[in-house]
């Protein structure tokens, strides 16, 4: 017998808005590049740059890198202590929101409709991801109680399996019962090898390859790994592709 499906778990970043929309690669570009150089004193945005990609490829959320990148060294020796919430709230107030396209009022309603606990995970810090979700009009269907962010899993982050069993562990649920929509594909291999459900979030056609590779270097979207039980193009599209989870119990079983 089918393990009974209670949860619907969501990636945020590229995930509940396109990879194409611009909105990562400001915020992981030149707005993080600018908080380096005016908060923890690197001389030049490039500089910057390179020691938030090195470290951000290795761990693939920004708050991790950062704090690992300091513990080995590559600070300037007069920066302060990095501190993820201090991030956290320079991206809140510091990235171009309007680049998101304003409330996804498709994804609102599906969210509100759903019969499943709706979670929100990301390795992005709380206060930005609070405000990406607010700006995309869906921050009711998730509140404080079923935000995770990179600040509760510390020090551990996405992909881990200490993260994942972290948010197992507070929400009360067993990987079997729930669904993990992503567009990473680090996070969608170590979900299924945890037992859960998956569905990728690729982008849209016109921006999903070159948009992912920029965006996530050596984790783009690829629908054709076994990990993969589903694919999407956005995450609007959810319950058009799997309308089952709408259903008492739910079902997950594709369309077409």
């Amino acid at each position: 017998m089918s393990q009974k499906i209670t949860t619907l778990i969501f990636d945020v970043d590229d995930t509940l808005y396109d990879v194409g929309s611009g909105f990562t690669a400001q915020r992981n570009g030149e707005v993080v590049q600018k908080y380096m150089v005016e908060r923890l004193g690197f001389k030049t945005m490039e500089e910057a740059n390179a020691v938030r990609n090195e470290y951000f490829e290795r761990y693939h959320a920004t708050g991790k890198a950062l704090t690992v990148a300091q513990a080995e060294g590559k600070f300037p020796s007069n920066a302060p202590k990095f501190d993820v919430q201090d991030l956290s709230s320079y991206w809140a107030q510091n990235v171009d929101y309007e680049l998101l396209g304003g409330k996804n009022t498709k994804l609102q309603k599906d969210l509100k409709d759903s019969p499943l606990n709706i979670v929100a995970f990301s390795n992005a810090p709380r206060i930005y991801v609070k405000r990406v979700l607010q700006e995309l009009g869906v921050w009711e269907s998730f509140g404080e109680d079923k935000l995770f962010a990179v600040d509760d899993v510390l020090p551990h982050c996405k992909p881990e399996r200490e993260a994942f069993e972290k948010i197992f562990q507070r929400i009360g649920v067993m990987p079997e019962e729930c669904i993990m929509v992503e567009d990473s594909m680090k996070n969608i291999k170590k979900a299924k090898e945890l037992g859960m459900k998956t569905v990728l979030v690729k982008g849209l056609p016109t921006s999903e390859k070159a948009a992912g590779e920029q965006t996530k270097r050596g984790d783009a979207p690829d629908e054709s790994d076994p990990a993969v039980d589903v694919t999407i193009e956005q995450a609007c599209q959810l319950r058009d592709v799997l309308p089952g989870l709408w259903e008492i119990p739910a079902k997950f079983q594709a369309v077409g």
